[in-house]
């Protein structure tokens, strides 16, 4: 029986929910990631490092919002991003060999895979790729009111950081971040 996405999934009155042990909470933020900041045709995200550092800069909109004040050159000061709450964390992460990463995006993949929304193919690089009906979930995603903020971030790293390639960006993290992310042991979760 396959697992819906969105508003319908209402978790158990007895339990408060956490949408960072939901599978469907991050299926949907991946959906627009790809669907908002990947390249055609497609749209698609190629290498995991990108897809993982894209993917931080969602999770952490006080990160994103400094990451737009350091680069004036890319960002227009009109057009940057400003974190409501720049210590908000919408799903954490750890600091691993390249950087921010979390260890479930197999489990995510998988998820998305299985209930063909996206592919992943690899030659020289891995490429996630948002498939039709994919496209049209995330489409639907993009109009729901609860998923704004992310759409809002998603569509701030247009022409600026999902542009960037995975290095450039693992880079930028480092140099921005040094304390946060840089220096920090392996494994460790990341807290802005």
């Amino acid at each position: 029986m396959p697992h819906k996405i969105g508003s319908s999934v209402v978790p158990p009155l007895y339990r408060a929910w956490d949408p960072d042990d939901s599978p469907d909470f991050h299926a949907a933020r991946l959906l627009l990631l790809i669907y908002l900041c990947g390249e055609e045709p497609g749209p698609y995200i190629g290498g995991r490092t990108k897809f993982a550092k894209l993917d931080f800069f969602v999770r952490y909109p006080g990160f994103l919002e400094r990451a737009h004040a350091a680069m004036p050159e890319a960002v227009e000061a009109e057009t940057a991003f400003l974190a409501h709450d720049p210590s908000e964390v919408e799903a954490p992460m750890i600091r691993y060999r390249y950087g921010p990463w979390d260890q479930r995006y197999r489990q995510f993949l998988a998820f998305l895979i299985s209930r063909e929304l996206v592919t992943v193919t690899s030659h020289r690089v891995e490429r996630v790729k948002l498939k039709a009906v994919g496209k049209r979930t995330a489409q639907r995603l993009t109009e729901a009111r609860e998923f704004q903020p992310l759409v809002r971030r998603c569509q701030a790293m247009r022409g600026n950081l999902a542009a960037m390639s995975g290095t450039d960006l693992k880079n930028l993290i480092y140099d921005l971040f040094p304390d946060e992310v840089g220096n920090a042991p392996l494994r460790q979760e990341i807290r802005p």
